[in-house]
Formats: C-alpha cells, sequence, structure tokens
C-alpha cells in the first residue's frame, strides 16, 4: 500500500496533492465549530441563522465550500509554473493544501476566500500574457485576454466587495510596467462584470441598482490602526522560520514578480486600517508564491545555504511541525 502510494505521488504528483488537501478539508469540516460563524453574510444574501441548527445543512454548506477552494490550490499551482519550475509549484501546492489556517478557512463561509478563485485566474491570464511579451512570443499574446481577465476579477467583486483594492493593485501595476492598452482592456471587462452584477442581480433582489454596493460603501470603512497590527504578526509571523523567508524573499523580488507584489502588498497595508480583518486572507496565495519563488531564488544561488543543507532542511522540518501543531489548534479550538 505505501509503495502504491509512493509511486502514485510521483506518477501525479498534483493530484496526490490535491487528495491531501481534500482529506485535511473533510477533518475540518468534520472537527471545527458546528455553525458557520464566520462572515456569512455576501454581498446578496444572508444564510439564515435557523438554516445553522440543521447540521446537514453546515456539513453540505462547507463541503461545497472546501471542494470550491481546491480551485485556489490549482490555480497557484499554474501560476508559479509560469515564474518558476514544476517543483516549485508543486511546493507551493503543498502549501496552499496544508497551511494551518486554509483548511478551517476553505470549509466556511468567508467571502475574502471564497473570492480567490477568481482573483487568482485573473492574475494567471496577466501574468502569463506578461510573460509571453517578456519572452518575445509575441504570436501566441492576444490583448483580448486581459478583457477576460478583468471581467473574472469583476465577477470576483460581486463575491467580496472588497477584492476591488486587489484590482486596484493589479491596474496600478499595469500602468507601472506601462501597458497602457493592457490596463484599459481589464478595466473594460471589470467595469463589465460589475455592471452586469450590480445592475441584473440587484435589479431581481432589491428591484433597483447598485443597491448592495451603494450601501456597502455607505458604511464606515476604517477604523484604528494599532489591534490591526496583532492580526498581521499571527498571521504572517506565527509559523516560524518559513515565515521569515518568505517574507524576506517577498520583497527580494519586489520587482521582478511585481505583479504578484503589488497587488498583494496593497491588501497588506489595507487590512492594517480595514474594519475586515478578513481581507488579508485574500493576499495569502500570492504572498507565498512571490515569497518562496524569491526564497528559492535567492536559496540556489547563496553559497552559505548550499553548503549548510542541513540547515534548510531543518527550517522546513521545523515549519512543518509548527504548521501541523497549528491545524490540530484549529480543529480544537476554531
Amino acid at each position: 500500500m505505501k509503495e502504491k502510494l509512493f509511486f502514485f505521488s510521483l506518477k501525479h504528483p498534483l493530484l496526490y496533492i490535491l487528495s491531501l488537501a481534500v482529506i485535511v478539508r473533510l477533518l475540518a469540516l468534520i472537527f471545527t465549530d458546528g455553525s458557520i460563524t464566520a462572515s456569512t453574510e455576501f454581498n446578496y444574501y444572508h444564510i439564515p441563522e435557523t438554516w445553522m441548527i440543521n447540521p446537514w445543512v453546515v456539513y453540505i454548506a462547507r463541503l461545497i465550500f472546501g471542494a470550491f477552494s481546491l480551485l485556489i490550490i490549482t490555480l497557484s499551482y499554474r501560476i508559479t509554473k509560469i515564474i518558476a519550475d514544476k517543483t516549485t509549484a508543486l511546493e507551493i501546492a503543498t502549501f496552499g493544501a496544508l497551511l494551518w489556517c486554509m483548511p478551517y478557512a476553505s470549509v466556511h463561509s468567508i467571502p475574502s476566500v471564497v473570492v480567490l478563485p477568481f482573483l487568482l485566474y485573473g492574475t494567471l491570464l496577466v501574468l502569463k500574457q506578461h510573460h509571453l511579451l517578456d519572452n518575445d512570443e509575441t504570436e501566441k499574446f492576444h490583448r483580448t485576454t486581459f478583457i477576460i481577465a478583468g471581467f473574472v476579477l469583476g465577477l470576483g467583486f460581486a463575491v467580496c466587495y472588497l477584492s476591488l483594492i486587489y484590482y486596484i493593485g493589479i491596474l496600478l501595476t499595469l500602468l507601472i510596467l506601462k501597458n497602457w492598452k493592457g490596463a484599459l482592456m481589464t478595466l473594460i471587462g471589470y467595469l463589465v462584470a460589475v455592471g452586469l452584477t450590480q445592475t441584473v442581480v440587484d435589479l431581481i433582489v432589491f428591484h433597483k441598482p447598485f443597491v448592495a454596493m451603494t450601501a456597502l460603501f455607505n458604511e464606515p470603512m476604517f477604523e484604528t490602526f494599532f489591534p490591526m497590527w496583532a492580526e498581521f504578526f499571527l498571521l504572517l509571523v506565527m509559523v516560524p522560520p518559513m515565515s521569515l523567508l518568505l517574507l524576506f524573499g517577498f520583497f527580494r523580488v519586489f520587482r521582478k514578480y511585481i505583479l504578484l507584489v503589488i497587488p498583494t502588498l496593497i491588501i497588506i497595508l489595507c487590512s492594517l486600517f480595514t474594519y475586515d480583518f478578513d481581507i488579508l486572507l485574500m493576499a495569502i496565495p500570492t504572498y507565498i508564491i512571490a515569497g518562496y519563488v524569491g526564497w528559492k531564488e535567492f536559496y540556489k544561488n547563496s553559497a552559505f545555504w548550499t553548503k549548510n543543507k542541513w540547515l534548510v532542511l531543518s527550517c522546513y522540518i521545523l515549519f512543518a511541525l509548527l504548521n501541523t501543531a497549528m491545524i490540530i489548534f484549529s480543529f480544537a479550538y476554531l
């Protein structure tokens, strides 16, 4: 049995990682809190509390959210393959499958997690087109892809309004890269998606357009600065030493992978000011991708780290042990 699993993992590594993700999410579905208590309000509907009395409704809802979250892993893998090798992409997929906070967050109705497949797919399309330009593969380059990317990102806006912050980061980065046409086309796609979702859906639900969006932006968006530092620290530094390596790698590739870094950094900075801590969850996949790729590039070219591979291995083992402990903690107490 062990040999079959070993050869299966070698032949189908991504499918093997997804299988691990499914197992961990099923455990999260069963052992975390019995009702969906985190962020039950989305843009257009509210999950009635009376529904949460029925455990079958809870488990079915969690199963749907958990299954949808698997797209986060596959899209992170595809994004990483564009900027790095397959091995690194598989390691990033493992992060998405087993990082301590993701199983719990994936099976709860948290808008900033549900929106991640939309944000990652839009990012994938934009990044792929720029990769083609950088490698002079102009015959494969299609500017209309930016419209599709903008449209997908706009659909994400319908799931979580605060994902607008991430899109602003994408648009700003395209302008920094002087891709004026790409920026314009993503804007067109974004406005089309927002226009459709905020008019058609609102007309059905409220009989008037832009009701839900107007209500949100009329609410206070900012609170005190200080309390968010604690949560920012907990999320990014809770699982050392890998968290420190990711932080180093993230800023090391600031210019090289600016399409990933700028939107992520804007999300992180905005999370320090907004009233909703959940916003920080939108930054996790791209933060890990940029940070881990940056760290690996440094590690491969560092004489010190290549001579002291035992130290790197020790860091990974310590991270794995602490991460496992945090997963168990999340199952027992969250």
